[in-house]
């Protein structure tokens, strides 16, 4: 039983995580941005790898983004686990329009792609600071692009913990009762600090990424 259910695991789990990502990247626009602007051998003056942003129909990837700052245009690129079919592609800086906005977790940059747009990326705004510093002049805005400090990341990093935390310790708590009021709950102090922990874990590695 065990070995029918591996050898069904093994061969319909990649099948299914294909059929996700490329249900996702097809939300995203991926597929009509790469075809648009394709991919060009060019050197890169700035490379920053494990970022966060949402694209087309709201489509989040956190952590997997690759953004490039290249004398043509900005290239943006994909973990390939996380997006088989998904190949880099180049956006012209002169088809790059920036729009700037404040959101639950801090301000964003909407990067729209193509004129009239075709697609877009949302990103936090101190990676498109990041961005622009490196593209000297070429990028779509006029600054000032200030760096965020230490001080600054921290402050918004332990913000968003927080929020996390007490959200899911609140679900933690509160879920049990409803689906099962007769049931046993998990203990306040785990339902705090599970999510505590493993949110601490991964904003601590947030942290180490985005000042590197």
């Amino acid at each position: 039983m065990n070995s029918l259910f591996e050898q069904n695991f093994a061969v319909f789990f990649p099948l299914f995580w294909l059929a996700i990502t490329t249900f996702l990247a097809v939300l995203s626009g991926w597929f009509r941005l790469m075809a648009k602007f394709p991919n060009q051998s060019e050197e890169q003056l700035l490379r920053i790898r494990g970022q966060s942003g949402s694209m087309g129909l709201g489509v989040s990837m956190q952590g997997i983004l690759a953004l490039s700052v290249c004398p043509s245009g900005l290239r943006v690129g994909i973990m390939r686990v996380f997006g088989p079919f998904c190949r880099d592609f180049l956006v012209p800086w002169e088809a790059i329009r920036v729009t700037r906005k404040n959101v639950l977790f801090g301000p964003v940059a909407k990067l729209q792609f193509g004129q009239p747009a075709i697609g877009s990326l949302t990103i936090p705004a101190h990676v498109a600071n990041r961005l622009a510093g490196a593209a000297t002049g070429r990028w779509p805005e006029t600054g000032p692009f200030p760096v965020e400090k230490h001080r600054d990341t921290l402050r918004r990093l332990l913000t968003q913990w927080a929020a996390i935390t007490c959200a899911a310790a609140l679900f933690f708590t509160l879920a049990p009762l409803a689906l099962a009021p007769a049931a046993a709950s998990p203990p306040i102090v785990v339902a705090i600090l599970f999510p505590a922990i493993l949110v601490g874990l991964v904003t601590i590695v947030r942290y180490v990424r985005e000042k590197n």
